[in-house]
C-alpha cells in the first residue's frame, strides 16, 4: 500500500511541475523547456499506467 501511495505522490509531483513548465512556455519557447516538458509527460505516462496496473 505504501509503495502505491508513493507512485501517487509522484505522479502528481509531476503533473504540478507539467502545469508549471507549460505556464513558462507561454513566454519562454526554448528548445530546453520543450525537451524537459516532452520527458516529463512521458514519464507522468509511465507511473499512471504502474498506478492503473497497481489498482486493478
Amino acid at each position: 500500500m505504501k509503495a502505491f501511495k508513493e507512485l501517487i505522490k509522484k505522479h502528481k509531483k509531476i503533473e504540478v511541475e507539467i502545469n508549471h513548465l507549460t505556464k513558462l512556455r507561454l513566454n519562454d519557447r526554448t528548445f530546453s523547456s520543450w525537451e524537459q516538458l516532452r520527458t516529463l509527460k512521458k514519464e507522468k505516462l509511465k507511473l499512471k499506467e504502474l498506478v492503473s496496473a497497481f489498482a486493478k
